[in-house]
């Protein structure tokens, strides 16, 4: 079974079109990274893999569900498998850092507040974080909230973990501590992921294969070796920086 199956989703927003015919398959335990210019649909996917949109056409499944044909009930089931990082974090200011960490956790885990103290703290700690359980977002730096959001999406240690450009504002130095922390978190959870990303040095890390997206539409999918060798014109002059308009699918 596919960890990830996308087969011809198309999603339009008005009179936008957004997703244009996306088909992708994905090995348990694989990763992922999509690239792409700002605009080309890279989170509008993984919102739409997780059920925030619904595409007028296609199939979107994540662990042999097709996630579009759920009830509410059994959505929340599959969510609960599923660790998503935001790109400014997505931490609630009102709640301490704790708090955020085991939110998910205090809905649908049954846990007393000290198991789920000792959750929140070890999730932290997990991702590089120590001393910082009872601050709220607002007193942590820009880094520490990236590792904070981590900790969250892996508190209901999930098998699909989905991360929204990730080291977006990061210095080189805390780009490459975090692709680190998600190599370690992957192994050892097992679990397969996708990573929207701009740098490609934190691609190069992380990635089995890498994904193009352009306008709406993934131009092809090669593995992270491929990618970097490939002669192909349009993946070239992506790497190059040079890459513009509107650009065809790779058959």
């Amino acid at each position: 079974m596919n960890a990830v199956r996308l087969r011809n989703v198309s999603l339009t927003i008005g009179e936008k079109k957004i997703l244009e015919d996306i088909s992708l398959d994905m090995q348990p335990g694989e990763t992922l990274v999509i690239m792409g210019k700002n605009g080309s649909g890279k989170t509008m996917l993984l919102k739409t893999l997780v059920g925030l949109f619904r595409p007028q056409r296609g199939t979107a499944e994540i662990l042999g569900n097709n996630v579009h044909k759920l009830k509410h009930r059994e959505l929340d089931e599959l969510r609960q498998k599923i660790g998503y990082v935001f790109q400014k974090s997505g931490l609630f200011d009102s709640l301490h850092v704790w708090e955020n960490v085991v939110f998910a956790l205090r809905r649908f885990k049954s846990l007393n507040a000290d198991e789920l103290r000792q959750k929140a703290t070890e999730c932290l700690n997990r991702a590089g974080l120590k001393d910082v359980e009872n601050k709220f977002p607002s007193e942590l730096s820009g880094g520490m909230q990236k590792r904070a959001g981590i900790a969250r999406a892996i508190a209901m240690d999930p098998q699909i973990l989905l991360f929204d450009d990730p080291t977006a504002g990061l210095d080189p130095v805390l780009t490459d501590a975090i692709a680190e922390l998600i190599k370690g978190i992957k192994r050892n959870l097992g679990s397969t992921a996708i990573v929207v990303a701009h740098d490609f040095n934190l691609a190069y890390k992380l990635a089995d294969r890498i994904g193009l997206m352009v306008g709406g539409k993934l131009h092809g999918v090669l593995t992270r070796d491929e990618f970097r060798t490939t002669t192909e014109p349009y993946f070239e002059q992506f790497r190059e920086g040079k890459l513009t308009g509107p650009i065809p699918v790779i058959e």
